[in-house]
């Protein structure tokens, strides 16, 4: 198994005073082989409590997508409750090839700038299939084998 790691970020989120500031963030990234993942997005603020609503997270390939799961109790604009938000993805198998990160929602501070951070870290499994002109070497081999012990009696 070969290590894999990815770090993507927004620390650029901050509103106006007069609404939210709505983000729909895609981060790409590519699997060289078929890869046990897991990982999270976080959210994080320079104030005492942090006020970026992740709506949605989750992975694309091509027409699959994998959903984050959102952890803990998050944001509530609607009854004044801030604090981090935290998306976790459990460890499963992701096929090699093309994926892409979309990370959704929407920052509340006008003070300063808020943000999220994602990671995706996982094992990239190294077994091989054997190419068909080895297994077709084998076939061979397995009958020149047979082929010999008949002869032999």
């Amino acid at each position: 198994m070969t290590p894999v790691s990815f770090s993507f970020s927004n620390d650029a989120i901050m509103s106006n005073g007069a609404g939210a500031a709505q983000f729909n963030d895609i981060f790409g990234f590519t699997l060289n082989g078929v890869t046990l993942m897991g990982g999270s997005v976080i959210t994080f603020s320079a104030e005492d409590q942090a006020s970026v609503d992740i709506t949605s997270a989750y992975l694309t390939q091509g027409g699959t997508s994998v959903a984050l799961t959102p952890v803990g109790a998050g944001i509530d604009v609607d009854n004044d409750i801030f604090g981090i938000e935290t998306w976790t993805l459990g460890q499963q198998w992701l096929s090699a090839g093309a994926w892409q990160l979309h990370v959704l929602g929407a920052g509340f501070s006008a003070k300063g700038f808020e943000g999220y951070t994602a990671t995706l870290e996982g094992s990239t499994s190294t077994t091989e299939l054997p190419e068909p002109t080895a297994l077709a070497l084998v076939a061979v081999a397995l009958a020149g084998m047979s082929l010999s012990r008949r002869r032999a009696r």
